[in-house]
């Protein structure tokens, strides 16, 4: 009996597995992100770096792992898990079938007049097109989650910089703040004695009185202002300005 096949298969006697189509045994040519050529970095020389610089590398550092990146780098993994099974899934569209010659079972004596077996490899006839086909989509499933992580990383990044800028700018603001504050306060109090002296008018002692009442309102909103942004700093990096501050200064 010799095997048949059906539909869009063909029968190929005697084929080994191994002699697959030189189409299959060419390699469909990777985007660049999966091929390994990313610019290799140096490593930091923290010794060169001040001290701002050694705390934005950590308010980096902590923010990355504060976030979700880590499920980022899960759905490549699992992208390139895709990807390696694509690229043998040709084997399972590839099946192999044989057979004992009826003749040979019964002992006829006709037996030596056909084969007394048949071998048989079944072949689709799109198997070419289907495996480049997934191995494509699996590559450009790696690329895209890649690329997904690069720019969460990215933005991440600015933004966590970003922040860490504006609680520098609010805690420098407060400090100059204060030394506005107790200069209006040091020219209050000669006021009131140049008053006491009688060489100062009342409305006048009042007004020098009223710019240090408002230099205390501005103070009031810079520490706000200064409070907040410290709290936006500490969501993205997870623990304590101060703690991280400390721990960057420390890598030297």
């Amino acid at each position: 009996m010799i095997l048949m096949l059906a539909g869009i298969e063909s029968t190929v006697t005697a084929q080994r597995i191994g002699n697959r189509p030189d189409s299959l045994r060419k390699r469909v040519p990777m985007n660049p992100a999966l091929q390994g050529k990313f610019v290799k970095k140096e490593p930091i020389d923290y010794s060169k770096l001040n001290q701002d610089s050694l705390i934005k590398i950590k308010m980096v550092e902590l923010a990355m792992a504060n976030s979700s990146i880590d499920i980022l780098d899960a759905n490549i993994r699992i992208a390139e898990t895709d990807l390696t099974q694509a690229k043998s899934s040709w084997l399972s569209s590839v099946s192999l079938g044989a057979n004992i010659n009826e003749f040979v079972i019964q002992g006829s004596p006709g037996a030596s007049l056909f084969p007394k077996y048949n071998l048989g490899v079944a072949i689709p006839f799109d198997i070419v097109a289907r495996t480049k086909r997934n191995r494509k989509v699996g590559e450009e499933n790696v690329y895209i989650n890649q690329k997904i992580k690069e720019g969460k990383v990215q933005s991440l990044k600015t933004e966590i910089l970003i922040r860490y800028e504006s609680y520098k700018e609010k805690k420098e603001q407060v400090r100059l703040q204060k030394i506005s504050m107790d200069n209006d306060y040091q020219a209050y109090l000669s006021a009131q004695k140049d008053f006491a002296d009688g060489n100062m008018l009342l409305d006048v002692m009042n007004k020098i009185y009223q710019n240090y009442v408002g230099e205390q309102a501005k103070l009031v909103t810079r520490e706000k202002d200064y409070n907040v942004a410290v709290l936006q700093l500490e969501e993205y990096i997870g623990v304590p300005v101060d703690d991280a501050i400390q721990a960057a200064l420390q890598i030297k």
